[in-house]
C-alpha cells in the first residue's frame, strides 16, 4: 500500500507539499498540485484518517454519552429510544467515514469530569447531547470552552441553531384529544421525572389539552416516574387505587406503559376497555405488546441522522440554518391500547 511518502518521491515534492493539497490549502503552486495529484492516481493513494488527523488537527470521531439521572444498584437499563438513536447517527457516521464512541455515566461529578477529559484533550472533534436538564451544567461548559456539540431537545429558551426536538407538548396534546373523543373524563399522567427539562414542556402540553377539553386535573391522578418499565407499574397501582381512579393513562414512554399496562393486567382488568393507556415514542415493540400501544410516534432514527449532520456542519463551520433548530411535530399511533370507557 502506498504511503505518503511514496507520493512525494514520485512527485518529487515534499510530504509537506502534499500534505498541503490533500488538505485543500491555496499556498500549492498550480503545477505543483497538478504533478502532486498525477501521482496520487497514479499510485492509487489514499490517506488514512490517522494521517489526515495528524494534518488536520482532526480525530473523524465525534461522540454521544448518556447520562442516566437515577442509577438504581448501578443497573442501567437499556433504552430503545437511544439505541434508536444511535442507530441513526451511526448510519450517517459510517457513510461518511466517521468515528463514533458512546458512553453511559451518572450526571453529577463523573458526568463532567468525562466531559472535561474529552473536550481538553480533543479525542473527539464534537459532542452529541440529549436528555437535557434544567440549567444543565453539561452545555453550561461546552458553550464556555466553545466545543462543537448539537443536542436532541431544546435549551436556553431555544436560542441557537445546534439544537433538534420533538414537540413533546403538542404530543401530550393529542393524547389527551384522543381520549377525550373516546368518552374519557378521568385522565391519569405519568410524567417523566423532574430533573428533565421536557418534563416542563410536557406539562404544559398536558395542561393545554385539558383545558381545551374543559377536563380538570385532579392532582391525585398525577404520578412521577423515571422512564422504567417499573415506574410505568408502581404509577398505574397508585393511580388505580385512588377512590375515584383514571378511565385512561397518558405515560411519558412506551416502557412505562408496558409496565402501566401489566399493571392493569395483574388486575383483572383489560387494557383498551377498562382503562385505556397511550405511551409515547413508538418504539418497535410497541406494535406487538399486548394488546398493541397507541403512543406518540417520534422518528428518534431520522433524528439521530439530521443530529449527525448538524453536528457536522459546525464542526466544518459551515451554515446551519436549514438544519438547526427544528421542532417536528410528532403523530399520534392509534392501536389497540384505547378504547371507549366502559
Amino acid at each position: 500500500m502506498p504511503t505518503i511518502r511514496d507520493v512525494a518521491r514520485y512527485a518529487e515534492v515534499s510530504v509537506g507539499t502534499v500534505s498541503n493539497v490533500l488538505n485543500g490549502s491555496t499556498l500549492v503552486k498550480s503545477e505543483t498540485r497538478q504533478r502532486v495529484l498525477e501521482a496520487i492516481e497514479a499510485l492509487d493513494y489514499h490517506p488514512t484518517a490517522a494521517a489526515r488527523s495528524l494534518n488536520t488537527q482532526r480525530t473523524n470521531t465525534i461522540g454521544l454519552i448518556r447520562s442516566e439521572i437515577r442509577l438504581p444498584n448501578d443497573a442501567i437499563e437499556t433504552d430503545p429510544v437511544v439505541l434508536d438513536l444511535i442507530d441513526g447517527v451511526t448510519s450517517e457516521a459510517t457513510r461518511s467515514s466517521i468515528g463514533l464512541t458512546f458512553w453511559t455515566v451518572p450526571a453529577g461529578e463523573r458526568e463532567m469530569q468525562l466531559y472535561k477529559q474529552l473536550v481538553t484533550s480533543r479525542q473527539i472533534d464534537g459532542l452529541i447531547v440529549f436528555a437535557l436538564r434544567e440549567n444543565d451544567p453539561r452545555v453550561a461548559y461546552l458553550t464556555e470552552q466553545n466545543f462543537p456539540f448539537v443536542v436532541f431537545g431544546r435549551f436556553q429558551s431555544e436560542k441557537g441553531q445546534n439544537w433538534i426536538d420533538v414537540d413533546g407538548a403538542i404530543g401530550i396534546e393529542l393524547a389527551v384529544k384522543h381520549l377525550f373523543e373516546l368518552g374519557h373524563r378521568r385522565i391519569g399522567y405519568l410524567s417523566p421525572p423532574h430533573e428533565q427539562y421536557l418534563t416542563q414542556v410536557r406539562w404544559e402540553g398536558f395542561i393545554s389539552g385539558m383545558r381545551e377539553a374543559t377536563l380538570p386535573i385532579d392532582r391525585s391522578l398525577i404520578f412521577e416516574g423515571d422512564f422504567s418499565e417499573q415506574s410505568g407499574q408502581l404509577g398505574a397501582h397508585y393511580l388505580l387505587d385512588q377512590f375515584d381512579p383514571p378511565t385512561a393513562i397518558i405515560c411519558s414512554n412506551d416502557r412505562m406503559a408496558f409496565g402501566a399496562m401489566r399493571a392493569i393486567q395483574v388486575r383483572g382488568l383489560v387494557v383498551g376497555q377498562d382503562v385505556s393507556v397511550v405511551g409515547f415514542d413508538d418504539i418497535p415493540l410497541a406494535r406487538y405488546s399486548n394488546p398493541p400501544l397507541t403512543t406518540i410516534n417520534q422518528p428518534t432514527r431520522d433524528i439521530g441522522k439530521a443530529l449527525f449532520q448538524l453536528l457536522m456542519k459546525i464542526v466544518n463551520q459551515e451554515p446551519t440554518a436549514d438544519l438547526g433548530s427544528q421542532l417536528i411535530k410528532p403523530e399520534l399511533i392509534v392501536r389497540q391500547s384505547t378504547g371507549s370507557p366502559l
